[in-house]
């Protein structure tokens, strides 16, 4: 498990070669071994963004990606997220920006570094995703698959009414079947 540096102290620009570089190192190292990558929430933006840069460099992807309740766009701009948002009982769209703008320092917050929903899919690993209806991140995480789907990456999309940002690491029953379903697509 990485421990990796936060905004404002380091940036995407940095944080995310330098992840990317140490997934390199660890899939080079495990040879033909299945290596699965888990992150949530920041983490789960950051293990896609750098599969991203793995691949747009030529590099082996893991097995597969799980991502939960994935930041996968910084910007919180689809107009249904102000609703949701309303429901959301962990985040706000203010506090989501703001990180987002720390952590793009130099870069656009588009940038797929820092907003990984906004590049590209192909050939990426097989996703195992979960989001929660009241987590004002899920619409991301629907077009993510989405986009995903479109260019033939297969994806597992566990979208559950009601739960919150991250609910599968929660110890709440929803939360013990995502667990559940994590343990097996990393076994």
């Amino acid at each position: 498990m990485p421990i990796y540096p936060l905004a404002p102290r380091a940036t995407a620009g940095d944080v995310v070669p330098r992840t990317a570089e140490l997934l390199r190192m660890l899939l080079e190292d495990a040879g033909t071994a299945k290596v699965t990558v888990v992150g949530n929430s920041a983490g789960a933006g950051l293990a896609l963004a750098a599969c991203q840069w793995l691949r747009d460099r030529g590099h082996r992807q893991p097995a597969r990606l799980v991502l939960i309740s994935p930041a996968a766009d910084a910007s919180v701009s689809r107009p249904e997220q102000m609703e949701i948002a309303k429901r959301d009982p962990i985040q706000d769209i203010p506090g989501i920006v703001e990180a987002g703008r720390l952590y793009a320092g130099e870069l656009d917050v588009g940038h797929p570094f820092v907003s990984p929903l906004n590049g590209a899919f192909r050939f990426l690993a097989p996703m195992t995703i979960f989001s929660g209806t009241r987590d004002l991140l899920y619409p991301d995480s629907v077009d993510l698959a989405a986009r995903a789907r479109a260019v033939g990456v297969p994806v597992e999309l566990h979208l559950l009414r009601d739960q919150p940002h991250n609910y599968a690491l929660m110890p709440t029953p929803e939360g013990r079947q995502a667990r559940a379903l994590i343990m097996r697509a990393v076994a």
